[in-house]
């Protein structure tokens, strides 16, 4: 079955239906329609690997995230996929689970499909991978995590400043003896927030971060490190908790007003970090982090087709090569969490 046959039936040329898969928007809305009736009654099934042979273009991106379910990555993976869509590509989407081997195999599986480019939110480093596709002509962006090489785009959070703000507030209240609630810090982004809170907190004279560890970033965790707290005596708890994002914090919250009697903020104020949609409609509004989710997104993809174009440009010795940074500057917002009512 080729293109010409679908053609032929629907009464347009093969480059209408070379549109239609590919640019629908140069269409009008009668023509796709025609396409679409000979498509279905031919059964025909475009071959982008054939395409992207002969014209040495593929139409798709590929995304690897370590949290495909967390609160913030559909946001991002949306704002990335409107931007793909504009371009008339396709987004191919991978879950690494948080495993450094699973996240190398999916970066060779879109190497072997010879995709046009690559975004991914590692766990690991995998900048040594990406300057190997790099050579074989695939551009490739970090999400969500500063690069370490020149010679690699990235789209960033300061994470160090988002933990320096959320903390530097904790302190601003008068707490002093504070818990930072966090999953193993092998997470960048997630050690780079320690980094910034224990800078604030060194700051203050008797001022204490007590790191209170939990096995995962989820309501669940949370609750469960509300109940561990609350099982100590007054004294030996903690005045203010930093929650790592606001899953955790909102867990923390709901476990201790409503299962154990403990007051928010007024015995343990809690502070969280993303400024997801549910932060403001807790038991008691959540004071957070804001970190610019779909912001990143649009700019990780339009900096992707950048550097996609700066490659051509550089095979053509017209252009150095070397990769744009861009890091964006998180917010805080205060609620009564943290600041009562």
């Amino acid at each position: 079955m080729t293109i010409r046959e679908v053609a032929d039936l629907a009464g347009v040329s093969p480059a209408s239906v070379s549109n239609f898969f590919h640019k629908p928007r140069k269409l009008s809305e009668a023509t796709r329609q025609r396409i679409q009736q000979a498509v279905d009654a031919l059964g025909f099934v475009p071959n982008d690997v054939a395409r992207t042979l002969r014209t040495g273009v593929s139409p798709v991106i590929g995304y690897i995230a370590f949290e495909l379910a967390s609160a913030t990555t559909p946001e991002i993976a949306v704002a990335i996929e409107r931007r793909v869509a504009a371009r008339g590509m396709y987004l191919l989407m991978a879950n690494d689970t948080g495993s450094h081997d699973r996240e190398r195999s999916y970066l060779r599986l879109f190497a072997k499909q010879q995709v046009s480019g690559i975004i991914i939110a590692p766990v690991g480093d995998v900048e040594a991978e990406l300057a190997q596709l790099r050579g074989h002509g695939i551009a490739s962006v970090l999400s969500a995590r500063r690069a370490e090489s020149p010679d690699q785009a990235s789209v960033s959070i300061d994470h160090v400043e988002g933990g320096r703000l959320a903390m530097r507030h904790l302190l601003h209240q008068g707490r002093r003896r504070i818990g930072f609630v966090t999953s193993p810090l092998e997470l960048r982004q997630v050690a780079d927030r320690l980094d910034g809170a224990l800078s604030a907190v060194r700051s203050v004279p008797g001022a204490t971060l007590e790191i209170i560890p939990v096995t995962e970033r989820s309501v669940e965790a949370g609750i469960a490190c509300a109940g561990q707290l609350a099982d100590r005596p007054p004294a030996q708890r903690p005045d203010a908790l930093f929650c790592v994002n606001d899953l955790l914090a909102i867990g923390v919250i709901q476990a201790l007003v409503a299962r154990h009697q403990v007051r928010v903020p007024d015995d343990i104020a809690v502070i969280g970090y993303d400024d997801i949609e549910f932060a403001q409609s807790t038991i008691v509004p959540l004071s957070t982090v804001r970190t610019p989710h779909a912001e990143l997104g649009t700019a990780v993809a339009d900096l992707l087709f950048a550097e996609i174009a700066l490659g051509d440009a550089a095979a053509t010795g017209e252009h150095d090569g070397r990769a744009r940074q861009i890091e964006f500057s998180p917010e805080l917002v205060v609620r009564a969490s943290t600041a009562g009512h």
